[in-house]
């Protein structure tokens, strides 16, 4: 099994080279990474036009990871995973892993992401594919391990749900740094919670030029209490939320009849 790990992070994130050793290490099948030269936080589904784009080889940061073969390519998250399936450098992969990503992704936050749009590319293109995030808080160190366990211990399900049609399994971890802390692994559904309810925003004087410059701050006071068996909720009371999406949505019945 050839596995095509990516992020939106940069080929630089410890997440990216935490999540592809551990599933190196598991055995699960050859890694190969493609990962953005630069951070790529965002850009959800987005193709940057322009025919041509760079990518070249790098080394694993780690001794241990030497045997990943690993590129960076100066695009987007889908550009990487448009690359694994066309450019002819690698094996096609059979399953797209996106992650780690250093914050969660969840509620209506996963139409931006760069993580799962990944993962959602690689869906479309008829693979199973999952995509994984870890908590942050403030300057705490980052948990990289817990979610590089739970994304192998999940890898199984991947089957399973691509039986179903193009989905993506959306993981979301608790920042904990032992294993033994999380409370279990829960299906979610996404919570309704959006990010613009917690921003605000200020702009200065115009200068010379006409140009104001805009000051933008994330008010964490206003994020709200989440039910339990949201993605949000599971992931703030300890669990591992593993929510399935659907790039394609399903059939709407509407009555256009009064529009002719």
């Amino acid at each position: 099994m050839h596995i095509l790990v990516t992020n939106d992070d940069g080929i630089e994130s410890v997440g990216l080279w935490a999540l592809a050793g551990a599933l190196h290490e598991a055995g699960l099948g050859t890694v190969t990474i493609v990962a953005p030269l630069e951070e790529q936080s965002g850009m959800s589904m987005s193709l940057p036009p322009g025919p041509d784009h760079l990518l070249r080889a790098v080394e694993a940061p780690d001794p241990a990871h030497r045997e990943i073969t690993a590129f960076a390519y100066t695009g987007s998250p889908v550009g990487c995973v448009s690359v694994a399936m066309r450019s002819g450098v690698m094996p096609q992969p059979d399953v797209v892993i996106s992650g780690i990503n250093r914050g969660l992704n969840t509620g209506t936050n996963v139409m931006l992401s760069g993580t799962v749009g990944a993962a959602m590319i690689g869906a479309l293109w008829g693979l199973p594919a999952m995509a994984v995030s870890q908590q942050f808080q403030g300057d705490a160190p980052m948990p990289w391990a817990t979610a590089a366990w739970a994304a192998v211990r999940l890898f199984p399900l991947l089957e399973q749900v691509h039986e179903r049609g193009p989905a993506v399994l959306n993981i979301n971890v608790p920042h904990l740094h032992r294993v033994e802390e999380i409370r279990g692994i829960r299906q979610t559904q996404l919570s309704p919670f959006f990010y613009g309810h917690v921003i605000d925003m200020r702009a200065d004087s115009a200068d010379a030029e006409g140009f104001q410059r805009l000051h933008l701050r994330f008010v964490r006071e206003r994020i709200p209490q989440f039910d339990e068996y949201s993605d949000d909720g599971a992931v703030r009371a300890g669990y591992v939320s593993v929510t399935p999406l659907a790039p394609m949505m399903g059939t709407l019945d509407l009555d256009l009849r009064k529009h002719f």
